[in-house]
């Protein structure tokens, strides 16, 4: 998979850096609610009798929860050698499940998941196109979603189906920039309608700077970004979140509890703060001790909570303990940084 060249090409040209002013956005994301445009991202309906059995067969997590309505998880689907193809949020329905995925993958996801179906009864549908996702994030994010169905804040990955307007309205407990958040997933028809009552119900519209900052500050990788399909999700911290360590077979498994039993990997998302006001491009190489190629960076931005240039990257796992400094091999002049834990910072609170 060729990785998105910039984050307009994973969120789409048409999605906006900000509305004028990313830093008022990203104070409103810090402390009230905010709302995302994030329809790019991949919508797929699965449909069918055996629906659960075949996903708990195919994906990372435990999916056996998902046969009650309203439950959700976080997966990854692997490649037999372990490798990340894509990860995803499920929820789901009284009569199917929905996975969201990243925006370059759905085709992939479906194709792979549609290959194995033989005597199954599955039917995957792609219903990005006619389908719009809003997220609302914030610590305010619940109160503010009062009138869409959300009483209080749910578990994360749970779900609920109202009914707005006399169509359906899927609301999705999410933390994709690390503040309490919520997917609304709509018909296409109804995005107009929905994105003008968050607003007035006091949701903040915000874009994709904003979102990227407060995302990095929360240490959650982002796929085609932070993690790609040479990935082992233990290399970006994905084992508690998307991992389950006692389901039954599944593609990439025994990679996966081969490196458990063994207790690491060999190198590490990890969290760098830089000594000068410089943000590196993606790809460029970490050194650290004698070693020259002791990593890479993925993520750099200004972090505003921090007042400082932060990164993520790989490292090997002897050069990942907190204070550990390392040099960020930037042209003309190297930036030296220190390992510092993940989070950045922590979630706000209402």
């Amino acid at each position: 998979m060729q990785k998105p060249a910039s984050l307009s090409d994973w969120f789409g040209g048409n999605t906006p850096a900000s509305y004028g002013d990313a830093r008022a956005e990203y104070a409103a994301l810090r402390r009230s609610a905010v709302v995302f445009d994030m329809s790019t991202l991949g919508k797929l309906r699965i449909t069918g009798g055996d629906r659960i059995a075949y996903l708990q067969g195919q994906l990372s997590q435990d999916i056996l929860p998902l046969q009650q309505p309203g439950r959700g998880a976080y997966a990854c689907l692997l490649k037999p050698t372990g490798q990340v193809l894509s990860d995803m949020v499920l929820f789901s329905t009284g009569d199917a499940v929905f996975a969201l995925t990243p925006p370059h993958t759905r085709r992939t996801v479906q194709e792979r998941l549609e290959q194995f179906v033989i005597m199954e009864e599955v039917e995957i549908e792609d219903v990005t196109e006619s389908s719009v996702l809003w997220h609302v994030a914030g610590p305010l994010s619940a109160s503010r979603l009062e009138p869409f169905g959300v009483a209080e804040a749910s578990p994360l990955w749970h779900s609920r189906e109202v009914t707005w307007r006399g169509r359906p309205l899927h609301v999705v407990r999410t933390d994709r920039c690390g503040e309490q958040g919520y997917d609304l997933l709509a018909p296409a028809e109804s995005a107009s309608d929905l994105r003008q009552a968050l607003l007035d119900a006091g949701v903040q519209p915000a874009g994709v700077e904003a979102f990227n900052v407060r995302r990095v500050e929360a240490g959650i990788p982002l796929f085609g970004v932070d993690m790609d399909e040479s990935t082992i999700p233990l290399e970006a911290g994905l084992g508690e979140r998307a991992i389950s360590f006692t389901k039954g077979c599944y593609a990439g498994q025994e990679v996966i509890h081969r490196i458990f039993s063994r207790g690491h990997t060999n190198r590490s998302l990890t969290g760098l703060r830089l000594s000068a006001e410089v943000l590196p491009p993606y790809g460029v190489t970490i050194s650290a001790g004698d070693r020259q190629d002791a990593g890479w960076v993925t993520s750099v931005v200004r972090s505003l909570s921090l007042d400082a240039v932060i990164a993520l990257g790989y490292l090997r796992n002897e050069y990942t303990a907190p204070g550990t400094t390392v040099v960020v091999q930037h042209e003309p002049s190297p930036i030296a940084a220190q390992v510092v834990p993940l989070p950045f910072v922590e979630p706000s609170r209402a």
